[in-house]
């Protein structure tokens, strides 16, 4: 027998899948749905008083204890100064709850599930929120209440405001997505950074109005990346090979780390966005089996379900790794297309490759980039032969011929991440 929960699932995909084909009607619904559930909020919400050593976190959408916010709660748990508050980590699904409450490393938090009572509870008592993603439209925080927007990455490809292709993306246009941008950042105490150019380029893209900007961006560094810093400063090696050990690179072997984005366009109802560009395997195993391994890290929108079995001992499926920066840091060299990981990557100054076969059409038609992808210091491979090359060249020719272009792109896109960006932010942001 079906329970009443998955039928109100089919029904919700059903519904879904039908206002995808009307953006009026779709629209019109959204912002009754969220009205009636920020109306159905502000009135719990100003019954709960505000906690000010109450902190909350959650990450992409709680769906991982990962990035900045988990960089900075875990900061906060080692600094006396902290020892008198309160954590709550916020997870999606009763699956993920459950495991994060058994993680030891969130001993010092309360979890709650992403929707359920006591996350809205929590989100109305926190005196400091911290996301990498978008609030709900319909939560907006207190004047008392400090939100935090840490986001998840250095833009490559154009965001909100900054999109100038008008296509669909799954239930929402181009228009849409960047009004939701905007009400996000209208909640903002502060936007962290790590570089000018990303502070400039994530206000435009969220329309953060030019007068909000200098006391709202946090120039900092980002604190997911601090273990990355701390890893490339590492001469011992240590960190690198105790990595590898925890993901099963064998010895001898190098580490290829594969990690494709999305596609705005890809998207099927009731699956969720695929992916359709993966690199042949079989031409990989055949000419570097013998010296490499791949780590496979699709993004996390990526919903397809990818079978390696055939390629046991050579790609290691990493897809449900909670932490990216153990990838980064196990992986002699990085293969991707258009994803931000191309940025944290260049901190360990290890060789970044681009499999990019369907890049005109992703440029021209899907979203755009904000600066020439010839400014990436490594090759723009179309063809899974053209990538094997590449690889097999990289002891003689990588250095050599990108090594220049790769310092340039570090200073440019990583000049403050050094390992202590989580500190910096915790004095900005709570000592003052």
């Amino acid at each position: 027998m079906k329970t009443i929960g998955h039928v109100r699932r089919l029904v919700r995909s059903a519904g879904l899948g039908v206002l995808r084909y009307m953006p009026k009607t779709r629209l019109a619904v959204r912002h009754t749905y969220w009205k009636h559930e920020a109306k159905k909020y502000d009135a719990q919400a100003a019954k709960i008083a505000v906690d000010p050593k109450r902190v909350f976190f959650e990450s992409f959408g709680g769906r991982s204890f990962s990035c900045s916010p988990r960089a900075l709660f875990l900061a906060m748990c080692d600094d006396e100064r902290f020892a008198g508050y309160e954590f709550v980590w916020s997870f999606k699904g009763q699956e993920r709850t459950d495991e994060a409450r058994e993680n030891p490393s969130l001993a010092r938090a309360t979890v709650v599930q992403r929707g359920s009572a006591e996350y809205f509870e929590a989100l109305a008592s926190s005196g400091t929120l911290i996301l990498n993603t978008r609030l709900p439209e319909y939560v907006t925080p207190k004047a008392d209440q400090v939100f935090v927007q840490c986001w998840h990455g250095t833009p490559l490809k154009r965001l909100g405001y900054d999109v100038q292709i008008e296509t669909a993306n799954a239930l929402n246009t181009t228009s849409e997505l960047a009004e939701r941008f905007g009400m996000d950042a209208r909640k903002w105490t502060y936007l962290l950074s790590p570089s000018p150019y990303t502070s400039e380029h994530l206000a435009s893209a969220f329309g953060l109005p030019e007068d909000r900007r200098a006391q709202t961006v946090l120039e900092l560094g980002y604190p997911r990346n601090d273990d990355i810093a701390r890893a490339a400063a590492d001469d011992t090696g240590e960190t690198v090979r105790a990595m590898r050990e925890k993901l099963g690179v064998p010895e001898g072997k190098k580490a290829l780390l594969y990690a494709p984005t999305w596609r705005d366009d890809s998207y099927q109802a009731g699956v969720g966005y695929t992916f359709d560009y993966l690199i042949d395997f079989d031409e990989l195993r055949r000419e570097l089996g013998d010296e490499w391994v791949v780590l496979f890290r699709p993004h996390y929108y990526i919903a397809n379900a990818f079978d390696f079995s055939a390629y046991e001992g050579f790609v290691i499926d990493v897809s449900d790794a909670p932490d990216i920066n153990e990838l980064y840091i196990a992986a002699d060299a990085l293969v991707t297309d258009y994803s931000s990981v191309m940025f944290d990557y260049a901190i360990l100054h290890r060789p970044i490759l681009l499999f990019v076969p369907d890049y005109e059409r992703y440029a021209g038609d899907i979203r755009g980039f904000y600066f020439d992808m010839a400014e990436v210091p490594g090759p723009q491979c179309v063809t899974t032969e053209e990538l094997v090359a590449q690889v097999k060249g990289l002891d003689d020719t990588y250095w050599q011929q990108y090594g220049e272009a790769f310092d340039r792109y570090a200073a440019t896109f990583c000049p403050l991440d050094d390992g202590h960006a989580a500190q910096r932010v915790l004095e900005r942001v709570f000592v003052g």
